[in-house]
């Protein structure tokens, strides 16, 4: 179901774009829904990046085309603002030098492919941005980023109701999950020889599951058989491109429309369960549209408040 913001949303995005080539709810091609100084660049991300649309890209809605929006001016254009607002946020200096697109990793760090890449309907964990750059000592970093604009949460875990989860006692007890984080549904896909490596990850990180999650309630169900299933998979990623040197820092972080109160409710609750919630940076859209503005991109930034409901937000 639509949240309250949802509606209200959809409201004026189908009023700002009465008169535009749509159908009801949806453009009548995706890339109507992306700024038209970008159209060109996007097409050249999906070529570079390998980006796969969301079935929904079209939808006035468009957390995907959202993203775009937000981030294609800094693939191109100056970075020094972004660099300077993100390192605010992180707490230490990152000078950003790429912007990239739904960024899968490497089959092999999370265990989740058969091979590098994924292949036909193969479902991998992606990052809907990922801004790669340096630290001032020269190592490589990177900042993992979850956009939302106008979904209530994040995607639940798909196994708790599976016909061939045996172990759905561990779902419901987060006491049983830490006892044996093995044991756990998502560890080997359906049909395979091999393991996700997310419980791996954490042991690895922290010396135990539950040491990587010092607050999660131990008398609730598994903290991940619900939202925070998803963010679960992202912090996985930013976790394992540090163990595996392809970063010397690495954050996961929302970039969430400001007025979505739904969803950063349910990011507070995701920074609470870990030993410290700064690893898990918050980023409002209307701050980043406003970094946009500082580095001379009036027109854009205007669009994005008028489009997105923004409006005033600098």
């Amino acid at each position: 179901m639509p949240t309250s913001f949802a509606k209200t949303l959809q409201k004026h995005l189908e009023t700002w774009s009465d008169g535009l080539s749509k159908r009801p709810r949806s453009w009548s091609t995706w890339t109507d829904g992306i700024h038209s100084d970008y159209v060109e660049d996007v097409i050249e991300v999906m070529r570079v990046d390998s980006v796969k649309l969301h079935d929904h890209v079209a939808h006035l809605r468009s957390s995907q085309a959202f993203a775009f929006n937000l981030f294609l001016p800094f693939r191109k254009g100056s970075k020094s603002r972004l660099s300077e607002y993100i390192s605010s946020k992180i707490g230490t200096h990152l000078a950003i030098n790429r912007v990239q697109f739904e960024y899968v990793p490497p089959g092999h760090l999370l265990g989740e492919l058969d091979g590098e890449r994924p292949v036909g309907d193969e479902l991998a964990t992606a990052a809907d941005v990922v801004l790669w750059g340096r630290l001032e000592d020269g190592r490589s970093a990177v900042v993992l980023l979850e956009v939302k604009l106008s979904e209530g949460g994040f995607t639940n875990c798909g196994g708790r109701d599976s016909k061939g989860n045996r172990h759905k006692d561990v779902c419901k007890s987060a006491e049983l999950f830490f006892q044996n984080p093995r044991s756990c549904y998502l560890q080997r896909p359906l049909r395979k020889h091999r393991d996700r490596r997310y419980w791996e990850i954490f042991e690895a990180s922290a010396g135990s599951v539950r040491a990587a999650f010092p607050n999660a309630n131990m008398h609730g169900p598994c903290p991940f058989a619900y939202e925070m299933q998803q963010p679960m998979r992202n912090f996985a990623i930013a976790q394992a491109l540090e163990q595996e040197g392809m970063a010397g820092a690495a954050w996961f972080g929302l970039c969430a429309h400001d007025d979505n109160t739904d969803v950063a409710e349910h990011w507070d609750k995701w920074r609470g369960i870990l030993p410290d919630g700064s690893i898990a940076p918050l980023f409002p859209a209307s701050e980043m549209v406003s970094v946009g503005e500082t580095e001379g991109l009036g027109h854009w930034a205007e669009y994005m408040r008028e489009r997105y409901m923004l409006e005033g937000r600098k």
